[in-house]
């Protein structure tokens, strides 16, 4: 069994896109098969249309052919037929003990004129639809409960155009994407799953039986778009039509009217203001009065993904609409890799629960399974007087867009009410649980009478390729594969290293091979560097870790030799501390940790440009620490370091020209004959206690965009050194203390803070690198965030051994400044005003303020910084960062 969260977030890969939907599945074993067909007037099929029974409350979908199958009891059922353009039918269908075939035709949809239905006002009758509808929204998003369900889902893809550059790339184990995927192939996969949600966030998914066509995968789909729907602001990273920031990005016009039973059911055409990747067009059907959605078809593009996706909402009940089909198709091209994609699902819901009332649905089938429970609760005073102004509000005949805004921030008000009561809100917001049987792929279902949208004539073929390549496989003589295979693999793994050398289970071994660009190093210092290095892990028992790595280096340049071994002990004393081993000979920044400056990037303004921004100390250390988590959010570390410093020089001049030398190897404005640089031990301890604790906001809806998340941090640390034991010359202490804090404070900003503030009580004898150093970055192009870093001062002029407060601030924001122009608001950016301080003794009141463009593009980052020295202006420099945020 694995676990998989699920969080908005930046990572994008083929696979998420693959997965991109939300929907269900229905199977019985020893019943009947209902199918059929569906056709227009002139006698074609209907693709992707929704078949709904209500007596199980069962939907699924027609294939691109327009065929459609259900398993069922004997008996007497109600199908409701639907498509985006077609009028409804309604057939009733009795069902005994032989299989039916419905041949079922649909007609032409043909709206109302606009002016039949009256609207108050003169603008467009969709702003009045859509801002009800808008309002409506958070009801809609918060009014299940629980609910239990039967999913079947499928998924295809193929290739119209692979190039021989992607063709030719390895896969794993040796094999080539050519050995996967061929042109003009459809790839297929199915699975049988069981779906359980909670709300308000939480799903859980088990995989009953899978299929694949694609030799050697075993993935099943991932009901991805399920834990996202249009009722929420940000559904799969796009601003929904339905979210309070709609009117800010859309255009919506009404195009009629249709009524279905006694509801009138609205058509209105949804266009972006602008292109973006966030937004979608197309159109979303409204229930008059209800303001819920009935049916949504909407197009955008992702990256180098454009999609269609089709929903059709039906009743269940108590008034719960829930999709009942649910459809994406679409197309890809990046770098001459072009092809098209399908998800779709069929689904069974057994269970609901309303959070507004007492009203139960449960099918004597899966009661148990579901296990839910709906407790009666009264709301509080204040969430009683929130309520009330909320209804005041939607009571109103029509809404303007400060009323609109108003009630969003209501329902958050009242959903951060009912967060405090645990018979409302789960314990645990926005996780998405997959388990699997470990024998889904080998599983005897009767695919043929389970599956709910049943195959095309690709798939059908698809299926067969796999199975004649499987027995290919078995005929073809396995010492010969073996060899020429293991042979090309043993190359590759030697010259472009691996990450699982070892076949051993309880052994891990990870190598970064003997042309690795990790390897390789250029400084003023060592000149030019080579080194190799091992991982090892070892699995003792279910809980316990030993992980080993050794390293050994030459600096050409300076001819020397380097190295080091560090170890880890995890779970050994007890269950979550640490024990590390960290020993050697190297040659290091004065700066440490995520302090330092990147060496690739020191490397490449070294030698191209003769810049030289790293400054290095040799050390042979030997250092010994300990951590242990407790309480959950606790953790108490220790640590005991013995370390020779030695003072370096420069060893090398810049490569391109024999005229110009790098700066000396001092730090800030140090001279060479400062003792904080001079040859000498130390010995010295640490002790330190750190609290972290996430803070969960299911009121609040996060941006994808922004990369904020919501917790808070503590940290007290103190440090000593102990002078004449080993011959240890430092003689110092220091305590130090730190807090940090990033929030969400609305669905579009948020804000990142850190405060550190310490002492040095006594600072007679110490080495530079025991200095107190801050997050710098003098370099133009930085591989380091912007985040809490001053960007404008030499590296090490500031750093400290005396008093020292320093306060970093970030607010981070969808719309600030340029992104309300039209020319950089078509792509998932980001903006940013940084205001960073700090305050020492020899540096006095320094202030940066910043502003940055994020997320360009999904590599990297543009500001332009200002730094002043007291009240005095002193400069302004523009960045470039190629890095996420911290």
């Amino acid at each position: 069994m694995y676990t998989q969260k699920i969080k908005q977030s930046t990572a994008r890969k083929l696979s998420v896109c693959f997965t991109f939907i939300l929907l269900f599945a229905h199977f019985f074993v020893n019943s009947q098969v209902l199918s059929g067909k569906i056709l227009d007037e002139q006698k074609q099929p209907v693709p992707y249309a929704t078949i709904y029974i209500s007596e199980t409350r069962q939907g699924t979908t027609s294939n691109s052919n327009g065929n459609f199958s259900f398993n069922l009891p004997t008996g007497t059922f109600h199908l409701t037929v639907r498509s985006m353009g077609y009028e409804k039918q309604e057939k009733i269908v009795n069902l005994q003990t032989d299989s039916l075939f419905l041949a079922i035709s649909l007609q032409d949809q043909n709206f109302e004129l606009a002016e039949i239905k009256v609207f108050p006002g003169d603008e467009d009758p969709a702003y009045f639809i859509m801002r009800k509808a808008i309002a409506k929204a958070p009801y809609y998003r918060k009014k299940i409960k629980h609910y239990g369900a039967d999913l079947y889902m499928k998924s295809n893809f193929s290739f119209s155009n692979i190039p021989n550059l992607i063709k030719k790339q390895e896969v794993e184990d040796g094999r080539k994407f050519k050995d996967y995927f061929k042109e003009n192939v459809t790839y297929v996969i199915e699975s049988q799953n069981r779906i359980i949600f909670d709300y308000p966030n939480q799903y859980n998914q088990q995989v009953i039986s899978k299929k694949s066509s694609l030799t050697g995968f075993d993935e099943p789909p991932v009901m991805g778009l399920m834990t996202a729907s249009f009722y929420d602001e940000r559904p799969n990273e796009v601003v929904s039509p339905l979210s309070v920031l709609a009117l800010k990005h859309y255009k919506f016009v009404y195009e009629g009217f249709i009524t279905i039973g006694d509801f009138d059911v609205f058509k209105i055409r949804v266009t972006p203001k602008r292109k973006s990747d966030e937004l979608v067009e197309g159109f979303i059907y409204i229930v008059d009065r209800l303001w819920c959605i009935y049916n949504l078809d909407f197009k955008s593009s992702f990256e180098f993904f454009n999609y269609h996706i089709k929903q059709q909402f039906e009743n269940l009940g108590d008034g719960n609409w829930l999709p009942v089909s649910h459809n994406i198709t679409g197309d890809f091209g990046m770098l001459g890799l072009r092809g098209n994609f399908y998800y779709g699902a069929s689904v069974k819901y057994d269970s609901i629960v309303n959070n507004y009332t007492t009203i139960q649905y449960e099918s004597t089938t899966n009661a148990a399974q579901t296990n839910a429970v709906q407790e009666k609760r009264e709301p509080g005073e204040k969430e009683q007087q929130l309520i009330s102004e909320l209804n005041s509000l939607n009571a109103n005949e029509e809404l303007n867009n400060s009323d609109v805004k108003k009630i969003a921030r209501l329902n958050r008000k009242i959903l951060k009410e009912q967060y405090k009561d645990s018979t409302i809100v789960a314990s645990e917001y926005g996780s998405y649980h997959i388990s699997e049987n470990e024998d889904s792929l080998r599983s005897n279902m009767a695919w043929d009478s389970m599956r709910s949208i049943p195959l095309t004539q690709a798939e059908i073929e698809s299926y067969r390729m796999a199975d004649s390549l499987k027995l290919q496989e078995k005929g073809v003589s396995s010492d010969t594969v073996s060899s020429n295979e293991n042979t090309k693999r043993f190359v590759s793994r030697l010259l472009a290293g691996a990450y699982d050398i070892s076949k051993d289970s309880t052994i891990r071994v990870s190598y970064d091979g003997l042309l690795s660009p990790v390897n390789f190093d250029f400084n003023a210092v060592d000149g030019y560097k080579y080194k190799q290095e091992f991982r090892l892990g070892f699995l003792v028992d279910s809980t316990k870790r030993i992980y080993l790595t050794p390293q050994l280096g030459y600096a050409f340049n300076r001819k020397a030799l380097f190295g080091s071994i560090n170890i880890q002990f995890v779970h050994f004393l007890a269950v979550g501390n640490q024990i590390t081993l960290f020993a050697g000979k190297q040659s290091n920044d004065f700066k440490s940790g995520f302090q330092a400056i990147t060496p690739a990037v020191n490397a490449l303004s070294s030698w191209f440009f003769g810049e030289n921004y790293m400054r290095l100390y040799e050390n042979e250390f030997l250092h010994l620490s300990f951590s242990q988590r407790f309480k959950t959010n606790f953790r108490f570390y220790a640590n005991a370091n013995f370390d020779h410093f030695y003072p370096l020089e420069n060893n090398s001049s810049f490569p391109l020209s024999d005229y110009k030398y790098f700066e000396p190897n001092l730090p800030g404005d140090l001279t060479a004959d400062n003792p904080a640089l001079a040859e000498q031990k130390s010995f010295s301890y640490g002790l330190g206690l750190n609290f972290r604790k996430k803070q969960r906001k299911p009121w609040l809806e996060e941006s994808p965009f922004l990369f904020i998340d919501d917790f808070y941090e503590f940290n007290l640390s103190f440090k000593q050194s102990v002078p004449d034991l080993f011959d240890s010359n430092a003689d110092f202490n220091r305590i130090d203390f730190s807090v940090r804090q990033q929030a969400n404070l609305s669905p579009g900003s948020g804000i990142d803070w850190r405060i550190i503030a310490g002492h040095y009580f006594s600072a007679d004898q110490m080495h530079f690198s025991q200095y107190k150093h801050f997050r710098t970055a003098e370099i133009p192009v930085m591989m380091r965030p912007f985040t809490h870093r001053f960007q404008l001062i030499n590296d090490y002029a500031l750093s400290a051994n005396n008093s020292y407060l320093n306060v970093m601030t970030e607010y981070r924001s969808e719309y600030l400044l340029l992104r309300y122009l039209s020319v950089f608001n078509k792509r998932t950016w980001s903006e940013s005003i940084h205001l960073n301080y700090l305050t020492t003794p020899n540096y006095n009141n320094y202030w940066e303020i910043g502003y940055s463009l994020n997320n360009l593009f999904f590599a990297g980052n543009i500001g332009v910084f200002a730094g002043f020295n007291e009240n005095k202006f002193e400069s302004v420099q523009l960045k470039l960062s190629i890095s996420a945020f911290d």
